[in-house]
């Protein structure tokens, strides 16, 4: 079961089709004309008595995508956003999805607060389903397998993966890439967790869709290749030094 961060993904295996990714929220437009109702000037000493407020250096309430990967996905985590393609202007809600088509798409934040939004760049052909996924302590993952491959993009929850009789740190800002036949699940989350959820077509076995469980299904077969560096891998990563946070915003981000 690869465990992937933003830089150790680019020496992911053959199979995995999640190539990278980001996390991004769009701030809202602020009113035009409304004052500010203190003054951010330094003082003679240099001290600001001010600073940081959303008035005084707002978020861009959009983002332009231009696509650069063969597949480009954007998933709306919360919130509500409007896109604007060569093909009209619609509006996404909470867990809607939409494939960024060739000559690319603006996202526009349309709701008071400020949506939450994944970008997912890969090769897949296409996906059975995309999903923002949540469990938390009352809730755990059992331990199965797919016909097919699944991803997780992790962006909120720290938690330990079950897979091959092993605990394996995982954290915000990291790709699970659930090759066919690999049995996980997440049996004691210590706390909720989320994660773009993408499941890819069944292409192996008898093609079975959802959690195949042992004593139901029988022993998987093994499909996708773990090799010695991706166990490695798998070994080096210990809680509390993988990924980053949602949202990882940048100066470059602000000033989009």
């Amino acid at each position: 079961m690869p465990i992937y961060t933003k830089e150790t993904i680019k020496n992911r295996l053959p199979w995995v089709e999640i190539h990278d990714w980001e996390f991004f929220v769009l701030g809202r437009a602020m009113a035009a004309g409304v004052p500010r109702q203190h003054s951010t000037d330094a003082d003679e000493s240099g001290h600001k008595p001010y600073w940081g407020y959303m008035q005084d250096n707002p978020l861009q309430p959009y983002r332009r995508i231009e696509k650069t990967y063969p597949s480009e996905r954007i998933q709306i985590i919360s919130g509500t956003v409007a896109v604007e393609t060569a093909n009209g202007r619609f509006t996404l809600n909470k867990r809607d999805y939409i494939d960024v088509p060739d000559e690319g798409l603006t996202i526009v934040g349309a709701s008071s607060g400020m949506p939450e939004i994944a970008h997912i760049k890969g090769d897949w052909k296409r996906t059975i389903r995309s999903e923002v996924f949540y469990t938390d302590p009352t809730m755990m993952c059992d331990y199965h397998y797919h016909d097919g491959n699944e991803y997780w993009v992790i962006f909120r929850g720290n938690f330990e993966l079950d897979f091959a009789g092993r605990k394996i740190p995982v954290g915000p800002g990291t790709l699970m890439a659930a090759g066919a036949g690999l049995e996980h699940g997440v049996l004691n989350p210590p706390q909720a967790l989320q994660a773009i959820v993408m499941a890819m077509p069944l292409d192996v076995g008898d093609c079975r869709d959802g959690h195949l469980v042992r004593d139901k299904h029988g022993a998987p077969q093994i499909h996708r290749e773990m090799t010695p560096e991706a166990w490695a891998q798998l070994d080096a990563l210990s809680v509390g030094e993988i990924g980053d946070p949602f949202p990882v915003m940048t100066s470059e981000d602000v000033a989009r």
